[in-house]
């Protein structure tokens, strides 16, 4: 009604005369256009609002991605990475895998490795010198490593036993596979015993030391280095027979 009698002034309406239509309806139609003005506005605010908050989420989210702890990086299952390594040790090539028993042996702390022979199953044996005892020269190690597909007997406990009675070593036998009941029994019945070492104790040590596997900061296993067991396969190795 206000608006009404302003635009009836406006028009040089007199009072008791009847308005001209446009003066009716002026007012309704600024009041239209105020609000499809301000619905404007508000929508322009919310959408500008809106663009602001997905910069500042995208931000966030950069920043998380920075200072994320490398702890919460997705890891291997154990059963997953063991396969692997069991499998990557299985494949090796024979010069590849006299390698890897000199990379395992220093790995395990034994120094001066060098290798005496190997078997023409690919069996490697060495002799080292460890400094687990009290001796300030260590303790001569006669080992045999040999690759298997399932348990290793009595009978190749008995020629690692040969091996020490000539040598007057202490004993290391190490196997990615097992060692059957009776072959346990013969480590034990030796002098001074020799040390048996399984494919789940290998494993172990090879986490342990880092070989062949990529650590997170934990010490969990973050993937199998593929690098590295192909480096076992292109390096050049002198052999002592040759």
């Amino acid at each position: 009604m206000i608006g009404g009698a302003i635009f009836a002034r406006i028009a040089g309406v007199e009072e008791g005369e009847t308005a001209p239509a446009w003066v009716q309806f002026a007012p309704l139609v600024l009041a239209m256009l105020y609000l499809g003005w301000r619905t404007m506005r508000r929508g322009r605010q919310r959408r500008e609002a809106e663009q602001r908050a997905a910069e500042d989420e995208h931000l966030v989210e950069g920043r998380v991605e920075i200072e994320a702890d490398p702890s919460d990086a997705p890891l291997m299952s154990e059963f997953e990475w063991r396969s692997r390594v069991d499998s990557a040790i299985r494949n090796l090539g024979a010069d590849a895998f006299q390698r890897f028993t000199l990379e395992f042996l220093s790995a395990m702390g034994l120094s001066d490795v060098q290798v005496q022979r190997t078997s023409f199953d690919g069996a490697v044996e060495c002799v080292a010198t460890s400094h687990d005892s009290e001796g300030p020269d260590g303790v001569g190690v006669y080992v045999i490593f040999r690759r298997s597909f399932g348990s290793l007997g009595a009978n190749q406990i008995r020629d690692l036993h040969e091996r020490m009675d000539e040598e007057d070593y202490e004993g290391l036998y190490v196997t990615n596979g097992d060692f059957s009941a009776s072959a346990r029994n013969e480590a034990e019945s030796s002098e001074g015993g020799a040390r048996l070492i399984d494919g789940d104790e290998l494993i172990d040590l090879m986490q342990r030391q880092g070989l062949g596997l990529i650590l997170d900061e934990l010490g969990r296993v973050a993937a199998v280095d593929e690098a590295w067991f192909r480096s076992l396969e292109s390096s050049y190795l002198t052999r002592e027979d040759d």
